[in-house]
Order: structure tokens, then sequence, then C-alpha cells
């Protein structure tokens, strides 16, 4: 299929200009148009999340010179209308993913503040946190399915990240976030680790790691401005 079209039908002539030699660098290799085109008629055949103009959203909502933190998740949610193209976030009106909830939780214990209403984290992206899961598509219903087309993806993202930026903080929640990261050769200081925000896994380490305070001060320490979390109760338009 023609690599133009692929481009347009992802949006990818979108993205922000900050991210055009990484997506430049990877359209050189043969993986990339593979993978679009194996997508494409994924989409067609299939009904997956998120909807095809989000899976590379993230790519329009933050420039590289702006991101301070990357937060790696899993897969997008794969229950219909949910995924929206940020790592745990969703739009959808009056509900919020499990996942999320203990996010929140652990939120309003680390800072002290009321639980959030909402499930959407632009806000939080628009603060400098790149919120990128491990595969960016799923199909509906089936968790995981597209974990392995992403990868190289993934590792080409995520080493680029690294070189950008050696004072980048970086979140690696449950152990496949970590054991990327190590083969990603992150050997950053700034790395937080502790168990996924899964309800399977949250009480064996998540709860109580304080992720929020500790962005923040190691956002402080390398001198670079703190995330201002209370956005997420009054956003800005999009």
């Amino acid at each position: 299929m023609n690599n133009s079209f692929l481009t347009k039908e992802f949006y990818l002539d979108k993205i922000d200009q900050s991210w055009g030699e990484f997506f430049q660098q990877e359209a050189q290799k043969e993986y990339f148009f593979s993978l679009l085109n194996k997508l494409n008629e994924e989409y067609r055949n299939y009904k997956c999340w998120p909807k095809k103009e989000n899976v590379f959203r993230l790519f329009r909502e933050i420039s590289l010179d702006k991101t301070k933190v990357v937060i790696l998740g899993q897969d997008p949610y794969h229950l219909p209308e949910v995924a929206d193209g940020i790592a745990f976030s969703t739009q959808k009106t009056n509900y919020i993913p499990a996942s999320l909830r203990n996010i929140f939780l652990e939120l309003s214990k680390d800072l002290g503040c009321s639980l959030p209403t909402k499930g959407d984290l632009f806000p939080w992206v628009k603060e400098g946190i790149f919120l990128v899961n491990t595969a960016l598509t799923v199909k509906d219903g089936q968790a995981l399915s597209h974990m392995n087309w992403w990868r190289e993806f993934i590792y080409s993202l995520l080493t680029y990240l690294k070189n950008y930026d050696e004072k980048l903080v970086w979140v690696f929640w449950g152990q496949k976030a970590k054991k990327i990261g190590e083969e990603c050769q992150i050997n950053s200081q700034n790395i937080l680790f502790s168990t996924h925000p899964s309800p399977y896994s949250a009480e064996y380490g998540f709860f109580g790691s304080h992720p929020f305070s500790q962005i923040n001060y190691l956002l402080k320490n390398m001198k670079k401005k703190e995330i201002n979390w209370s956005v997420i109760f009054n956003p800005s338009p999009k």
C-alpha cells in the first residue's frame, strides 16, 4: 500500500514537527510501513482501539523539547471507546478504568488532594508527561493482542528519547516496563520503579510509592520546573 496513504491514514502528517527526525528515521526501516500496513488491515477487518486518528495522538499533543517525564504503560484499554491515545487516560464520561482509579488513589494520598473525577490525562501531557504505552493499539476485547507488533517501534522510541535528553525522569510501573527499560539500556539515575497500578498488583508496591512527589523531587534537583499535578482538576481547553 502507498506509504503516503498510510501516513495520512494514521494522521502522521499531523504530528508535532519536533518528532520529524524520529519518524523519518523509523520510516527508513523495513518494519515501519509494514507495521502500518498490518494495522490498516487489522482496523479494516476488526474493531481496534484507540481510533485510528488517536494511535499517534501523543506525538501531536506534546513536543519533544517539552517532554520531561516518561511514564511507560502497557497496552491501550481494550474495551469500547475507552482508549484515547494517551497511556492510562480516557475521555469516556462517567468512567474511570481500574488502573487509573488506583493512580488517582495514590495521587490523593501522595499529595493530599481530592480524587479526580475525570479520566482525561491530557492536562498532564501538557505539563510535560509523556504517557506512552508499549503497544499503541489493541484489538477489541483482546488485551496484549498487538503487543509484539510494536516492539521495534517502542524500543527505537525509548532509545531516541534516552539519547535526546539524559535528564529525563523515567517511570516504570511493573516488571514488563522495567525489563524494557533495561533492554533499552536506560541507566539514568532518574528512574522510579514500582509494581503496576493494576488491581492485581497495586497493593504489592504501587500504593505508597509516592511517584508524583518523587517525580517533582527529581525535577527540582535538576532545576527543572515541577509538574503541576493539580492541573487535572481545572484542565485548559484542548
